[in-house]
């Protein structure tokens, strides 16, 4: 989908961190840009500043946990506007999800945004394109953590030993994020060859993003409210310490969300399915596959 200019793009979650910046770069491009958030203020104060810089932009307020929302939005836009031609399902949150304790409310908070609210912007939006035969391009972002395990097999063998357990509390975004991109391949593979194109966006860690602040803030009541001092340390305490393992020691040049949102039009102008932000992060996912090659070793030597 070479084409941008003039077309319309919906973008979740935009109001602040990467989906601003793919809002604020596909505005750029000439395209319509629906800011769609559940915070309206900011959604409306990303619109302004996009009208201010030369861009069209249309701020509504969605919560994408709620099938009506998502609908809403998409009557919007098609009476307003005419219809989506890029679908970002972006929003998402980090929530404390632990997994050797008994939790409820983050794990149905997280998998209600990262992974339902992916769904039904698919499932919405979708139909609606695919009805109005023109080229459309869907880009749904998942993590590197979709794509990654947490780097405690060697050769297909566990560890053993005297150790403390370190057991965090991110489980829930690593789940839903691999739901993300097991859910954009088998998309891909229904729509090839027809006029709607698919990408999955993996980033890593990007400077001034807000996640982490934006969710323990924003948490809603029904899931627990905003999150405790407690909560926070357990669940964003070790992020660096934790990366660091997954992905070795050091680190590359920062990157910023613009970098992320160019590289995100690049990918709907070539057709690329896979969207990665940092390259450095190629080893980590090299580790993962090589641990389940070396399953299919040990299935091979099987000898009963």
């Amino acid at each position: 989908m070479d084409h941008l200019q003039g077309k319309v793009a919906v973008v979740t979650g935009s109001a602040s961190g990467l989906g601003r910046a793919m809002a604020e770069r596909f505005a750029q491009e000439g395209m319509i840009v629906v800011i769609a958030d559940n915070r309206f203020g900011e959604a409306e104060a990303v619109a302004k500043e996009i009208e201010r810089n030369g861009g069209r932009a249309v701020p509504v307020e969605v919560d994408v946990t709620r099938r009506e929302s998502v609908m809403a939005l998409a009557d919007r836009v098609d009476g307003q506007l005419g219809g989506v031609s890029v679908l970002v399902n972006n929003a998402g949150v980090v929530s404390f999800t632990p997994i050797a304790q008994a939790e409820e409310g983050g794990w149905r908070w997280i998998v209600d945004v990262n992974l339902f609210g992916v769904v039904y912007g698919i499932q919405t939006f979708l139909p609606r394109m695919l009805k109005s035969g023109r080229d459309g391009h869907i880009v749904n972002t998942a993590s590197l953590a979709g794509v990654i395990g947490g780097g405690g097999v060697q050769a297909n063998r566990i560890r053993l030993g005297d150790a403390t357990p370190q057991i965090g509390a991110m489980y829930g975004y690593m789940a839903t994020k691999h739901a993300v991109v097991a859910i954009s391949e088998t998309l891909a593979r229904d729509l090839s060859g027809s006029r709607i194109g698919v990408s999955v966006l993996c980033p890593s860690h990007h400077e001034n993003t807000n996640i982490f602040q934006n969710s323990a803030r924003y948490r809603p009541a029904q899931f627990g409210g905003p999150m405790s001092q407690e909560e926070m340390q357990a669940t964003f305490g070790q992020t660096d310490q934790n990366r660091e393992r997954a992905l070795g020691p050091g680190r590359s040049r920062p990157r910023f969300p613009d970098e992320c949102a160019a590289r995100v039009v690049r990918a709907i102008r070539e057709g690329q399915f896979y969207i990665f932000t940092h390259p450095d992060t190629r080893a980590a996912v090299e580790h993962r596959f090589n641990q389940i090659l070396a399953g299919y070793d040990d299935a091979t030597t099987f000898v009963r």
